[in-house]
Protein backbone atom coordinates (compact mmCIF):
# COMPACT_ATOMS: atom_id res chain seq x y z
CA UNK A 1 0.00 0.00 0.00
CA UNK A 2 1.40 3.42 -0.80
CA UNK A 3 1.73 6.48 1.41
CA UNK A 4 -1.03 8.23 -0.44
CA UNK A 5 -3.74 5.49 0.37
CA UNK A 6 -2.52 5.25 3.42
CA UNK A 7 -2.62 8.78 3.98
CA UNK A 8 -6.08 8.28 2.25
CA UNK A 9 -7.63 6.25 4.85
CA UNK A 10 -6.25 7.86 7.49
CA UNK A 11 -7.81 11.22 6.83
CA UNK A 12 -11.12 9.29 5.62
CA UNK A 13 -11.40 7.30 9.06
CA UNK A 14 -10.48 10.75 10.71
CA UNK A 15 -13.06 12.31 8.89
CA UNK A 16 -15.69 9.71 9.97
CA UNK A 17 -14.60 10.03 13.54
CA UNK A 18 -15.13 13.58 13.65
CA UNK A 19 -18.90 13.42 12.08
CA UNK A 20 -19.62 10.46 14.68
CA UNK A 21 -18.37 12.90 17.47
CA UNK A 22 -20.37 16.25 16.07
CA UNK A 23 -23.06 13.74 16.03
CA UNK A 24 -22.78 12.55 19.42
CA UNK A 25 -22.49 15.87 20.68
CA UNK A 26 -26.06 17.00 18.62
CA UNK A 27 -27.83 14.12 20.33
CA UNK A 28 -26.53 15.03 23.64
CA UNK A 29 -27.83 18.41 23.91
CA UNK A 30 -31.09 17.62 22.13
CA UNK A 31 -31.54 15.15 25.19
CA UNK A 32 -30.22 17.66 27.42
CA UNK A 33 -32.47 20.13 26.55
CA UNK A 34 -35.41 17.57 26.57
CA UNK A 35 -34.03 16.48 29.91
CA UNK A 36 -34.28 20.34 31.34
CA UNK A 37 -37.95 20.76 29.57
CA UNK A 38 -39.33 17.56 31.31
CA UNK A 39 -37.27 18.60 34.62
CA UNK A 40 -38.48 22.13 34.68
CA UNK A 41 -42.08 20.46 34.40
CA UNK A 42 -41.52 17.86 37.09
CA UNK A 43 -40.58 20.95 39.16
CA UNK A 44 -43.32 23.10 38.57
CA UNK A 45 -46.06 20.15 38.41
CA UNK A 46 -44.66 19.43 42.00
CA UNK A 47 -45.19 23.11 43.27
CA UNK A 48 -48.85 23.18 42.14
CA UNK A 49 -49.15 20.26 44.47
CA UNK A 50 -47.40 21.66 46.77
CA UNK A 51 -49.74 24.83 46.93
CA UNK A 52 -52.76 23.21 46.25
CA UNK A 53 -51.93 21.25 49.76
CA UNK A 54 -51.46 24.47 51.22
CA UNK A 55 -54.49 25.80 50.02
CA UNK A 56 -56.35 22.79 50.97
CA UNK A 57 -54.83 22.52 54.48
CA UNK A 58 -55.71 18.98 54.98
CA UNK A 59 -55.15 17.65 58.71
CA UNK A 60 -52.18 15.14 57.78
CA UNK A 61 -49.97 17.98 56.33
CA UNK A 62 -50.55 20.55 59.02
CA UNK A 63 -47.26 20.17 60.50
CA UNK A 64 -45.72 20.44 57.42
CA UNK A 65 -47.69 23.36 56.50
CA UNK A 66 -46.19 25.04 59.48
CA UNK A 67 -43.12 24.45 59.14
CA UNK A 68 -42.95 25.95 55.71
CA UNK A 69 -44.60 28.96 57.03
CA UNK A 70 -42.15 29.61 59.69
CA UNK A 71 -39.54 29.12 57.31
CA UNK A 72 -41.07 31.75 55.15
CA UNK A 73 -40.97 34.11 57.55
CA UNK A 74 -37.30 33.23 58.58
CA UNK A 75 -37.08 34.01 54.98
CA UNK A 76 -38.26 37.22 54.92
CA UNK A 77 -36.45 38.17 58.21
CA UNK A 78 -32.86 37.40 56.78
CA UNK A 79 -33.64 39.02 53.47
CA UNK A 80 -34.41 42.00 55.72
CA UNK A 81 -30.92 41.47 57.24
CA UNK A 82 -29.36 40.96 54.45
CA UNK A 83 -30.56 44.20 52.46
CA UNK A 84 -29.65 45.85 55.68
CA UNK A 85 -25.99 44.65 55.19
CA UNK A 86 -25.54 45.52 51.84
CA UNK A 87 -26.83 49.03 53.13
CA UNK A 88 -23.97 49.38 55.09
CA UNK A 89 -21.41 51.89 54.41
CA UNK A 90 -17.76 52.09 55.50
CA UNK A 91 -16.88 54.97 58.04
CA UNK A 92 -13.58 55.49 58.96
CA UNK A 93 -12.28 55.60 62.43
CA UNK A 94 -11.81 58.47 64.46
CA UNK A 95 -8.84 60.38 63.70
CA UNK A 96 -8.42 63.05 65.69
CA UNK A 97 -5.65 63.01 68.25
CA UNK A 98 -5.96 61.76 71.79
CA UNK A 99 -3.65 62.84 74.39
CA UNK A 100 -3.25 61.51 78.10
CA UNK A 101 -4.93 63.56 80.76
CA UNK A 102 -2.16 63.32 83.16
CA UNK A 103 1.41 64.43 81.35
CA UNK A 104 -0.25 65.68 77.70
CA UNK A 105 1.74 63.13 75.59
CA UNK A 106 -0.16 62.24 72.58
CA UNK A 107 -1.76 58.46 72.43
CA UNK A 108 -2.37 56.03 69.76
CA UNK A 109 -5.66 54.40 69.56
CA UNK A 110 -6.49 51.29 71.44
CA UNK A 111 -3.84 52.35 73.84
CA UNK A 112 -4.75 51.52 77.20
CA UNK A 113 -1.77 52.94 79.41
CA UNK A 114 0.22 55.93 78.54
CA UNK A 115 3.68 55.59 77.07
CA UNK A 116 5.41 58.20 78.62
CA UNK A 117 3.97 57.93 82.00
CA UNK A 118 1.66 54.77 82.44
CA UNK A 119 -1.68 56.76 83.58
CA UNK A 120 -4.57 54.04 82.69
CA UNK A 121 -6.28 55.51 80.28
CA UNK A 122 -10.09 55.28 79.31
Amino acid sequence: MSFLDKLSKGVGKAAEQAKFEADKALRVRKLSSEYDKIAAEVQAATAAVGAKAIEVRPKELEDLIQNVEALQVQLAAKKDEMEVAKAEQFTAPETAAKFCPKCGTEILPGTKFCPSCGEKLA
